[in-house]
């Protein structure tokens, strides 16, 4: 059986689209990133924050701590989509994936271009790359800036996106327009003579 293709929305954070590799509620739940093979997938499709990509055959070997790592995010970003406080073991579970991944923002300017930091691991593999997403998470529902994390209302659909205009509804276009259609549908019959 071929896999099936990652939720990729490609316009997320990717914490968000690391959130989105768990699909579905309740007993339909597609894992993305069930297998090594997957993991590996993924991590080599979805570019980290600064461009960061994990080495071949790193991340698949840490699959249990992967998908902990995960469900940790996907908890605290359905937590603030809901509009609700999150439970204290995912935060400190947050806090701990973050520390283990040490950066330092190192200045890079060159002439013509203006300045910009760009962050360095001190430390490489797993830990790092999910320090990342974890920091990425962190910084995503505190920083500077307020997001608005939410729920796509698309029929059957269960991503997260961040809202990042006011009028953005769904995670998608195509959610939005599955949306319509249901409507739609749900009109015409209720104006068919019975």
């Amino acid at each position: 059986m071929a896999a099936t293709a990652f939720p990729i929305l490609g316009t997320e954070p990717p914490v968000v689209e690391f959130a989105n590799t768990l699909y579905g509620d309740g007993d339909r739940r597609i894992d993305f990133l069930d297998t090594a093979a997957r993991i590996e997938e993924w991590f080599a499709l979805v570019p980290l924050d600064g461009g960061v990509t994990a080495p071949a055959g790193v991340m698949g070997r840490h699959g249990e701590r992967v998908r902990a790592a995960r469900d940790c995010v996907r908890a605290l970003l359905c937590a603030a989509a809901d509009g609700r406080g999150p439970g204290r073991a995912a935060v400190e579970r947050l806090n701990d994936l973050a520390a283990a991944a040490p950066t330092y923002p190192r200045l890079e300017w060159t002439p013509g271009a203006a300045p910009a930091v760009r962050r360095l691991d001190t430390v490489a593999g797993a830990p790092a790359l999910l320090g990342r997403l974890a920091s990425g998470c962190a910084e995503l529902l505190a920083g500077p800036e307020p997001v608005a994390v939410r729920r796509c209302p698309g029929p059957g659909c269960s991503m997260l996106f961040v809202r990042g205009h006011p009028r953005r509804r769904w995670c998608h276009p195509s959610c939005g327009h599955r949306d319509r259609q249901a409507r739609f549908y749900r009109r015409h019959l209720a104006r068919r003579p019975t």
